[in-house]
């Protein structure tokens, strides 16, 4: 018994306390403020065990302040989980169409390795880091915009090596090189999972940020 009022005794001074510093900043504590504390002071429990994926990449909340991406999106139809895509990168060209103009030139020095081996390996990071910032700055739907990226980087490459093994006279090497859909489809799945990729890591950035924030303001 004499542990237990211990305990309702020094609750009852701590929760005194924190209401008069309430009222000495001016404000009174309301039920969030009050609930915060109760959940920082609970214990924590040991997080379920998960597999290698969730281990890998722990689950990342969405980013704090952003507004909703399809506030304005208006479509009732059968199909809106397809057209809100097109929506969301109508909305927000820069983020594809930028890393898909540096992915494309890129991807080309890479599997050409000109001018020299050296630069082959550079592209090969900036064209990985183009995929990646897409989907860092497309947040409404990152895996979008990194698709997004790698489709216009594989019309661009395309188009240059089809022009240069025409004008070089190899006709009929075009189709054989370009008709490769294996290439393309891992292309693209790449620069799925590329833009997935950068999404996750803003918000894992921005999720570990805010609980240092806090703590140097304290």
């Amino acid at each position: 018994m004499s542990s237990r009022s211990g305990r309702s005794t020094a609750a009852s001074r701590a929760e005194a306390r924190r209401r008069a510093r309430y009222i000495a900043q001016g404000r009174e504590p309301d039920r969030d403020d009050e609930e915060a504390e109760a959940e920082a002071a609970a214990p924590r429990r040991a997080p379920a065990g998960g597999g290698f994926a969730s281990r890998l990449f722990p689950p990342a909340p969405p980013l704090p302040g952003k507004p909703d991406p399809l506030a304005g999106f208006g479509y009732r139809g059968r199909y809106p989980g397809f057209v809100s895509g097109f929506y969301l990168l109508a909305r927000n060209p820069i983020a594809w169409l930028l890393p898909g103009a540096a992915w494309g030139p890129a991807e080309l020095i890479f599997q050409t390795g000109l001018p020299a081996p050296v630069f082959g390996t550079l592209a090969s990071l900036v064209a990985f880091a183009a995929l990646i910032a897409a989907g860092w700055v497309g947040w409404q739907r990152p895996w979008l915009f990194g698709l997004a990226a790698a489709a216009l980087g594989i019309v661009i490459f395309s188009t240059v090596v089809g022009t240069a093994l025409v004008t070089a006279g190899y006709r009929d090497a075009v189709a054989a090189y370009l008709g490769s859909a294996s290439r393309e489809l891992l292309q693209l799945a790449f620069g799925t999972v590329a833009g997935w990729y950068g999404g996750y890591l803003r918000r894992r950035l921005a999720a570990t940020a805010t609980p240092a924030r806090g703590n140097r303001r304290r």
